[in-house]
Formats: structure tokens, sequence, C-alpha cells
């Protein structure tokens, strides 16, 4: 079936997962809340290429902006966990005779 504009999306869904957000690269919090400098050189923010020391454009990563991601990326991790123990704990009942 084909919308207005050539394509269209099943009843119910607004986009692909890939038209979300996505946190930011450097300090791993949603767009919206970044706490990453907008880069001096190329006006961009939250580029981790910005910060490669070797082609980037200088920036160096700020310890509020380390420890950000290292605790978004503990909370990712904890909401993986408890998602697959979900599922594990599901197969588990399902198994049951």
């Amino acid at each position: 079936m084909s919308g207005i504009f050539g394509w269209s999306y099943p009843p119910g869904c607004s986009g692909t997962p890939w038209d979300e957000d996505r946190p930011c690269d450097v300090c791993g919090k949603d767009v919206d809340r970044c706490i990453c400098p907008e880069c001096p050189v190329c006006g961009c923010q939250g580029d981790p290429q910005c910060y490669d020391t070797e082609n980037g454009h200088g920036l160096v990563k700020s310890p509020e902006q380390v420890e950000s991601l290292r605790v978004e990326m503990d909370k990712w991790e904890a909401l993986a966990n408890a998602e697959a123990d979900y599922w594990t704990a599901r197969d588990r009942e399902e198994a049951r005779p």
C-alpha cells in the first residue's frame, strides 16, 4: 500500500526503530539532555570524532562527560540484564509441564 508520500507504515506504527533519537555517543545522555560542548571547529555536539586525538578537533572529554557515560552504560546494562532475566524466567515458566 502506498501513501501520499510513496510509502506507508502499518496501522499503529509511526516510524521505524531507526527514526528514534539515540543517546549521545560521548556522554550517554538523551540528545535533549546532552552535556557535551559544541565543537568550536565543526559546530557539532557529542560527536566522538571531535575527540579523536589523531584526526579530531582537539576536544577533551571532561570528567563529567566520562562519569555520565559510565552511569548511563550501567543503566543500559542493568536494563539489558533485567530483560534477559525476564525472558529466561518466562521461558522456564512455559517449559513447565
